[in-house]
């Protein structure tokens, strides 16, 4: 199961205002620095009200900030001591040796994707998708590699994509197709793109589904999608991420899809074998 942390930020994730927003994705990104301090000590630091810790724990359904906090600190100090039998199994975890240290990193965050995204909301979002007249796929930053790699996969089970990045001009150029028969599947990692809010908000307005690929900053986004499939990425508040946990979240819709709807996607792959062979003939 998520963390308590994580289950009750994304029941209650509607109901938070920038300023809890911020502090949330302060506490997420920079949790070994702030988890430590009292509530006023984080408000200097992240400069809110100094009220603002107390009502964000309480929006959250903990008495005050101090239980808020001991939730994390125990949560963080699990994590820690997985992370650390981790790195003790991979032999060759020698000082310096940066690819085993993340190794170590990448497979502690994979092994968690298992309780954080059940594979009843993955079946949920493959179903979603393959029934789309059109799939609007939103990336901004490092997020277009996997958004390349998700259109051009989905074309090959016969499907009509729709990249969105770039300007917000460009994107707004590229909606106004959209219908309620479509889904958008947006990739935002970190933070939230200024073009996401109003990307999704024209979704919202035209009644098409929304899926967010995410990591944590995912559980804060608004407007909230219909489906979020969030996780933590390896070295948690490290400039340094990889893409592996949502490359793996990706092709998991994907295999999800081929297994679920074999008729339509192996068939697509079929023809597209056939007209390979043509292709090359030139």
């Amino acid at each position: 199961m998520p963390s308590e942390f994580l289950s009750r930020l994304s029941e209650s994730a509607d109901r938070l205002t920038e300023t809890d927003q911020k502090m949330v994705s302060a506490l997420l990104d920079r949790r070994d620095e702030l988890v430590f301090l009292s509530g006023p000590q984080l408000a200097e630091r992240i400069d809110v009200h100094g009220a603002a810790p107390t009502r964000l724990a309480q929006k959250l359904g903990y008495k005050g900030f101090p239980e808020l906090r001991s939730a994390l600190q125990k949560e963080m100090l699990v994590e820690q001591d997985a992370a650390l039998r981790m790195k003790r199994s991979v032999s060759s975890a020698e000082e310096g040796n940066y690819l085993s240290d993340l190794i170590a990193s990448e497979v502690a965050a994979l092994r968690n994707l298992d309780s954080l995204i059940p594979q009843d909301v993955i079946d949920r979002t493959a179903d979603r998708i393959i029934a789309a007249r059109k799939v609007y796929v939103f990336a901004q930053g490092h997020a277009l590699s996997i958004s390349h790699f998700l259109c051009r996969r989905l074309e090959r089970f016969g499907m009509t994509t729709v990249p969105l990045s770039g300007r917000g001009r460009d994107i707004a150029e590229r909606l106004v197709g959209m219908t309620a028969d479509d889904v958008v599947i947006a990739l935002a990692f970190r933070k939230q793109p200024l073009t996401y809010a109003p990307m999704m908000h024209h979704a919202r307005q035209v009644g098409a589904t929304t899926i967010l690929v995410s990591d944590l900053a995912g559980l804060v986004m608004t407007p909230e999608p219909d489906i979020t499939l969030a996780a933590p990425r390896g070295r948690s508040g490290s400039e340094f991420q990889t893409p592996a946990v949502p490359i793996v979240i990706v092709s998991a819709i994907l295999l999800t899809m081929a297994a679920r709807h074999e008729e339509e996607t192996i068939g697509a792959l079929e023809k597209l074998s056939k007209l390979f062979a043509d292709f090359d003939k030139t």
